[in-house]
């Protein structure tokens, strides 16, 4: 076999490769000798019939089996021997078998880049003394009231707090805006309702209708809209009051506490964890800024575009998800471009800058720590762990998740060996 290696632009590599006329006979011949002991010829029993039917029969399908198996066996000899490692799957192209009955071909792939590693430990983080204030406690546990709420028929008109279930049509003009949104709940409240209209409301009773005027935002989805005066339709079919439970050992046992006085210590540890948990990803975002800025090497340009495809897909359907129409789609998409392609080449870069201390590092994920991971995600689920490992395994997500994890363990390492001051 015979290899050359040419370095095009960024990190892509092009392989050419010629395998001599014997090893291509040669395989041809072991892929005739496995056809041959299945083969059903007339006459024969299988395995016995002569080389010379087999090879008249299925020459041809050996040959390109051949072929498949010669470029695989080729592409890995030719990169080992030019010590070139993949970062992502070949372009083959220009196949051939010629006359003479050599083959060649050429393989296109991107690189794994050359990374000359700087410091990354002892990187400089600031940080903020995390602390949970006792009405931050008491918002919470009016969130977990709120769980348990009630909303019976109520007689009158909406009050303040109150929650109008109704049909929501929008129009500039006579043209609508929107699709029309049947029985929304509507709380009779300025900040908690859909552009303010549900302060509108107040007064209104079953059966009655009221049509609000509302300036959209300058931001509304919707660019053509944005700025302009919408009219609200609301028809309130039902009026709903809002019951809450008293915050007492009785509310506390509805969630598993035996007292309220526990239910609100475990809610302030929840929020602490939350803020510690938060302070640490904004910590790590700079180390992450520190580390990018340090290291600046060519990125493959195919994992970029991966990336890409990937953010762009996860923004269209955001955008979907809003019923907002195809050009509308369109017109975000074409101004997210810039940025998510950005944010592709950032997400590449730190990848191969934290696989790099990783394996400097020795920082590995176990089986076990990965079924943990998935007997969590499990639980919050309230799926069997059976179920989703299932799941994972026949999407082939398994290997990303190694990667994900590795990458969180890395991340911990270099906070925990930042050099953090606190404001």
């Amino acid at each position: 076999m015979k290899s050359k290696v040419k370095k095009l632009t960024g990190t892509a590599r092009e392989l050419k490769i010629e395998m001599p006329k014997e090893a291509v006979e040669e395989a041809v011949e072991e892929i005739l000798n496995e056809i041959k002991k299945t083969a059903k010829v007339p006459g024969f029993r299988p395995g016995n019939a002569p080389m010379d039917i087999i090879r008249k029969k299925h020459q041809d399908e050996a040959v390109e089996e051949a072929k498949s198996r010669l470029v695989a066996r080729a592409y890995q000899n030719a990169i080992e021997q030019h010590d070139v490692s993949p970062a992502g799957y070949p372009e083959i192209f220009d196949l051939e078998l010629n006359s003479s009955g050599e083959l060649s071909f050429k393989a296109k792939v991107d690189a794994h880049p050359e990374i000359d590693l700087k410091k990354y430990t002892g990187i400089s983080v600031k940080g903020k003394k995390v602390e949970v204030k006792g009405d931050e406690v008491d918002e919470a546990l009016e969130k977990v009231r709120g769980m348990f709420a009630e909303f019976p028929d109520k007689e009158g008109a909406l009050k303040p707090g109150d929650f109008a279930v109704g049909d929501v049509e929008s129009f500039i003009g006579d043209t609508s805006i929107s699709k029309k949104r049947q029985n929304m709940w509507i709380e009779v409240s300025e900040e908690a309702s859909l552009l303010g209209i549900g302060k509108e409301l107040e007064g209104l009773k079953k059966g009655e209708t009221k049509d609000v005027e509302v300036s959209l935002p300058e931001n509304y989805p919707d660019k053509k809209y944005a700025g302009k005066k919408a009219i609200f339709k609301v028809e309130v079919k039902e009026v709903k009051e809002k019951k809450l439970p008293e915050l007492d050992d009785a509310m506390a046992e509805k969630v598993g506490k035996p007292s309220i006085v526990e239910l609100r210590e475990e809610v302030k540890d929840q929020l602490m964890s939350k803020k510690q948990e938060n302070e640490n990803v904004a910590m790590k975002n700079q180390i992450l800024e520190d580390l990018m800025k340090k290291h600046k090497f060519d990125l493959p340009e195919t994992m970029v575009g991966r990336q890409f495809k990937v953010l762009m897909e996860r923004a269209e359907n955001e955008l979907a998800s809003k019923g907002l129409e195809e050009d509308v789609i369109k017109e975000h998409k074409d101004k997210l471009t810039t940025s998510l392609m950005k944010d592709a080449a950032n997400k590449v870069r730190v990848y191969f800058i934290l696989d790099e201390i990783s394996g400097k590092e020795s920082i590995t994920v176990s089986d076990d720590e990965v079924d943990a991971w998935i007997m969590a995600l499990a639980r919050s689920y309230n799926k069997p762990f059976e179920e989703v490992k299932k799941y994972y395994v026949q999407n082939d997500l398994v290997e990303g998740l190694y990667e994900q994890l590795k990458e969180e363990k890395t991340l911990d390492f270099l906070l925990e060996k930042a050099e953090i001051s606190f404001a």
